[in-house]
């Protein structure tokens, strides 16, 4: 089975993120719905993290049990980063295929939802490699500046997604 755990540096799992977004285009790409609905599957996981990130403080909160409380804890923390590879690759999914339409002549696409599209892939990548970061620095002091980073990161591009939504 495939897995990011055979995968040590961060290039690699990058890569491996992108290569199953191509095996996902090449399999389902006959169908342009298909395609959008990968971008709006990437909101609801995108949503689902918030909604992990809210459990996962409201559990801490509550439970007291040392033990129990740093097994949730993994656990929310495993939910976040799963959840946040499946974004990555609908994303670029969705996006390889719309940036291979803007080839073709007979496109009717509006150039405001290429550029909508993106500008949101810049936060993307932000997102992405300060999440990385996250768990690169651990240990460090900087973990905190690192997940306000993720954190103001992550809401800059849930505007931009509504953005990119409103211009199709």
């Amino acid at each position: 089975m495939l897995s990011l755990n055979h995968f040590t540096k961060t290039y690699q799992k990058i890569l491996f993120a992108l290569f199953l977004s191509v095996v996902f285009l090449l399999i389902t790409a006959v169908s342009r719905n298909t395609v959008k609905q990968a971008g709006g599957i990437a909101c609801f996981f995108i949503a689902g993290i918030l909604i992990l990130a809210v459990l996962k403080v409201l559990f801490l909160e509550f439970v007291r049990n040392q033990k129990l409380s740093q097994k949730g804890k993994k656990v929310f923390e495993l939910l976040h980063m799963g959840f946040g590879w499946m974004t990555f690759i609908f994303v670029i999914y969705h996006s390889l295929y719309f940036l291979s339409l803007a080839f073709w002549p007979e496109n009717n696409i509006s150039p405001n939802y290429y550029v909508t599209g993106v500008l949101a892939l810049i936060p993307m990548s932000l997102v992405i490699t300060s999440g990385l970061d996250k768990n690169i620095m651990a240990k460090s002091k900087e973990v905190k500046s690192v997940y306000f980073n993720h954190l103001i990161v992550t809401m800059l591009l849930a505007v931009l997604i509504i953005i990119h939504i409103n211009f199709q």
